[in-house]
């Protein structure tokens, strides 16, 4: 085995070499570089940044379109977007005014909010802890002492946290400063999953949604179609012994040698584009009509964004039982936790807000089986849509060239009728 590693790391440093000497008479996407408000301001369009500390301390970015570049209508309804895992606020704006849902909406009349989830390259601060020198920002548990929760034994990093924290601190916070008692939830992938643990956990802010709007909705997860996530979950256990080993506690952020890699070899100009289209396909689904190849290294500037060890291992855990459950510590550490063997479940049955779901059939990470299960399940489901596209993956619910007509158009009057 660890040759093997031995072999891919020489390999991979040689490939690097040699595509830095092939890109040097490249030229990359111009917006490469810039952040989320310059990216929005280079469009034209009004841009804030707002920050948010939620109850256990960390510190998130919120990212705002306040009207459109046409539309500056007064007493615009809030509309709260959330990426999937690895991803930011950058996911729905780098492809611009007519291909992001964010700026789409904005000139609809809505005031457009852009979270980042903790831990990503737009939320990596804390009250208290330091994420490049504290391994407690990304540990399973320990001892808070600094003033939030004190005392407290509580898993601070997984998508558990970011469902009953994260959220509800940006609901919060929008609700606060716009002073209107609602406003619009639309999440992708990872993003569903925390809503739909706030709503099962903290039932109390469904009444400030008007609609969950759910892209690619990851809820149930077990059975995945993609050979790649279905070879990582069953090889977890040696993949975390290795991480843990080399002291890996935040995967795949900007610096790490992963990123780097991808980052060299995803670049419209490489001739090893197909290579990085390879990785991303065999995750989630191959779909090369609707990859936009003009924006590759805009793209992988900014994706992946890294994220937790902790919190890829409760999606494994879902992935693995089939089930919509919290964080399984073992019989023993379940025993203590939950005081029963088995971790309990989410109660779907509490998410009583209106619901709208979209997929589609070559999504390798949401199996459609699994899609089709969560409509009977959830309690006031009010739109279901399955993209009418064959090919249509799960990267391509933010990036697809026709999105806007395969996706968006339908998203967008759904939305209007709340």
């Amino acid at each position: 085995m660890f040759r093997s590693i031995l072999y891919i790391s020489v390999l991979t440093a040689f490939s690097i070499i040699v595509i830095e000497v092939w890109n040097k008479s490249k030229h990359k996407h111009p917006y490469v570089g810039l952040n989320v408000e310059q990216i929005i301001q280079r469009y034209e369009y009004p841009a804030e940044v707002h920050h948010v500390t939620t109850e256990d301390g960390y510190i998130l970015t919120l990212h705002r379109i306040p009207h459109g570049r046409e539309n500056h209508s007064l007493n615009r309804t809030s509309i709260l977007l959330l990426p999937g895992i690895l991803q930011t606020a950058w996911d729905y704006v780098h492809y611009g005014p007519h291909k992001c849902l964010s700026f789409l909406l904005a000139e609809k009349g809505y005031d457009v909010w852009l979270g980042n989830f903790r831990g990503t390259a737009w939320s990596r601060k804390h009250a208290v802890l330091n994420p490049d020198q504290d391994s407690s920002y990304w540990n399973f548990t320990f001892v808070y002492t600094h003033g939030y929760l004190q005392g407290l034994n509580i898993a601070l990093f997984r998508v558990h946290e970011m469902g009953i924290y994260d959220v509800p601190a940006f609901i919060d916070h929008i609700v606060k400063f716009t002073n209107k008692h609602s406003l619009h939830y639309v999440g992708f992938s990872q993003a569903t999953i925390a809503f739909t643990i706030m709503g099962s956990e903290r039932s109390e802010y469904l009444s400030r949604v008007k609609l969950f709007t759910a892209l690619g909705p990851a809820v149930l997860i077990g059975n995945p179609i993609s050979p790649l996530l279905k070879f990582l979950v069953k090889n977890q256990d040696s993949i975390k012994t290795f991480l843990r080993f080399f002291n890996y506690r935040e995967i795949l952020k900007q610096g790490d040698p992963f990123r780097t890699y991808l980052e060299h070899i995803c670049n419209e100009n490489s001739i090893f584009a197909n290579l990085c289209l390879q990785h991303l396909f065999i995750m989630l689904g191959y779909n090369y009509d609707e990859m936009p190849m003009e924006m590759l290294s805009l793209t992988s500037s900014h994706f992946p964004s890294g994220t937790s060890l902790t919190n890829i291992e409760h999606v494994f855990q879902m992935i693995c039982s089939g089930n919509f459950s919290k964080y399984d510590y073992g019989i023993q550490g379940n025993k203590k936790k939950y005081d029963q063997e088995k971790p309990p479940l989410y109660n779907l049955s509490k998410l009583t807000v209106p619901t709208a779901l979209y997929y589609s059939s070559n999504d390798w990470a949401v199996n459609i089986a699994n899609v089709e299960k969560l409509i009977k399940v959830l309690p006031n489901v009010v739109k279901t849509y399955k993209v009418p596209s064959d090919k249509f993956n799960h990267y391509d619910f933010l990036a697809a060239k026709n999105v806007v007509r395969l996706l968006y158009s339908a998203v967008i009057d759904e939305i209007l009728k709340y």
